[in-house]
C-alpha cells in the first residue's frame, strides 16, 4: 500500500512538473555536448534575485520546510523550526559551491540562488568549508558527520590527496546536481583546490536520481526566482553533455518534419503507445535511453505519411523488461528528430 502511495505521488509530481514546464526546454531538447551545454545556460540564465536574507527566509520557512521541521542536507537530521525561523543560528544554510570558490561577476546573485542552497546543521557546514564534494579515500579513517544521525557525511583525504568532503549517500544526488547546475548557469569552474569534481558528481547523479520530491523543489524555485535546474527535470542531460558519443543521434537539421501527438498511457506498466505525425513516408530511426545517458532500445522503422504509432512493450534490446524510472525516446529521420519522455512504474 505505502509502495503504491509513492508511486502515485511521484506520478502527479511528475504530471505537475511536465505541465509547469511546457515549453521550458523546447529549444534544447535535440542538442547535445556543447551544444546543449551552451543551450542550457542561455535558456537557466534568467534569474535575478539578489536577496540572499529574502531567499534564506524562504529556504527555511517554506521550501524546504516541512511540518515546521527541516532537514540537514549531509546528515539528515531534523531540526524543529517552526514557521518564522530565518536560518541566522542553527541549523544554517550551506552553499553547495562555497562562496570562496565564486568569481566576481554576479556574486550577490549566486549568493541568493536557491537551486544551490539547502538547510544544514551548522557545525556540519562548518567543517564543510570549501572543501571540494569528492569521496574521501577510506571512509573508516576519515572524520564522520555524525554517527547518530540517519545519514553519515565524511571529510579526509581523498585518493588524489587533498581533503574532500564526501555527501551523505542519501544527500549525493542533489548536491551533484546543484553543482552542476552551477557550472553551466555561472561558468565558475568545478576544479578547486586541484580536484576535478566532475567525474564523481556525474557519478553521484546517476546513482541516485531525481526524486518526486527533489522534482517539487524545482518547481518551487523557479515559482520563486524564475529559472529551473535541467537536471532534475531531464536527468539524461548529465550524459548527453558529458558523454556524448553515448548520445549521437542527437542532432537537428531541416529536412522531414516529425511531431509527437501522444503517449498512452503514460506512465506504462508494461505497454505503451506512441503517436508520431510524419508529413511524407520516410525510414527513421527509434532510440531510448535510460536516466544515465545509456541507449537501451534502438529500433528500425518506415513511416507513412500522416498519423503512425508505435507500441512499446517495455523491453531493451535484449528483450529484458525496463527497470522502472523515467526514460527519453527519441526519433529521427532524414536529419531532423524529436523527443518525448516516459515513465515506468
Amino acid at each position: 500500500m505505502m509502495k503504491s502511495r509513492l508511486l502515485t505521488l511521484l506520478f502527479v509530481l511528475l504530471t505537475i512538473s511536465l505541465a509547469a514546464q511546457g515549453n521550458y526546454y523546447d529549444a534544447v531538447l535535440n542538442l547535445s555536448g556543447n551544444d546543449l551545454l551552451f543551450g542550457l545556460r542561455s535558456l537557466i540564465s534568467s534569474n535575478t534575485n539578489s536577496n540572499y536574507t529574502g531567499a534564506r527566509a524562504y529556504l527555511f520557512q517554506d521550501l524546504d520546510n516541512t511540518a515546521g521541521t527541516v532537514t540537514c542536507i549531509y546528515t539528515g537530521y531534523v531540526f524543529d523550526v517552526g514557521y518564522d525561523y530565518n536560518g541566522t543560528t542553527n541549523p544554517n544554510t550551506e552553499h553547495t559551491y562555497p562562496q570562496s570558490w565564486f568569481s566576481s561577476p554576479q556574486s550577490s546573485i549566486k549568493k541568493a540562488d536557491l537551486h544551490h542552497l539547502f538547510t544544514c546543521d551548522a557545525l556540519v557546514n562548518n567543517y564543510r568549508g570549501n572543501y571540494p564534494l569528492y569521496p574521501v579515500a577510506n571512509q573508516n579513517t576519515a572524520t564522520m558527520y555524525y554517527s547518530y544521525t540517519p545519514w553519515q557525511s565524511y571529510r579526509g583525504a581523498s585518493t588524489l590527496g587533498p581533503t574532500v568532503f564526501e555527501a551523505a549517500d542519501e544527500a549525493k544526488g542533489r548536491v551533484a546536481r546543484a553543482l552542476l547546475y552551477f557550472y553551466v548557469r555561472y561558468n565558475d569552474p568545478l576544479i578547486q583546490q586541484n580536484v576535478d569534481m566532475l567525474p564523481e558528481l556525474i557519478n553521484w547523479h546517476e546513482n541516485d536520481p531525481p526524486t518526486a520530491l527533489e522534482v517539487q523543489r524545482n518547481q518551487h524555485v523557479q515559482n520563486y526566482q524564475g529559472n529551473r535546474n535541467p537536471f532534475v527535470d531531464h536527468p539524461e542531460f548529465v550524459g548527453r553533455i558529458w558523454r556524448p558519443t553515448a548520445n549521437d543521434d542527437y542532432t537537428q537539421a531541416p529536412g522531414l518534419s516529425l511531431q509527437f501527438t501522444g503517449v498512452y498511457p503514460n506512465p506504462f506498466g508494461s505497454v505503451t503507445r506512441i503517436g508520431i505525425s510524419s508529413k511524407e513516408s520516410a525510414p527513421a530511426q527509434l532510440a531510448i535511453y535510460d536516466i544515465k545517458g545509456r541507449k537501451v532500445k534502438q529500433q528500425s522503422l518506415s513511416l507513412t505519411a500522416g498519423d503512425n504509432e508505435i507500441v512499446f512493450d517495455g523491453k531493451d534490446n535484449a528483450g529484458d523488461a525496463l527497470a522502472a524510472g523515467v526514460y527519453l525516446v527519441h526519433l529521427s529521420s532524414r536529419g531532423n528528430s524529436v523527443s518525448c519522455r516516459i515513465v515506468r512504474y
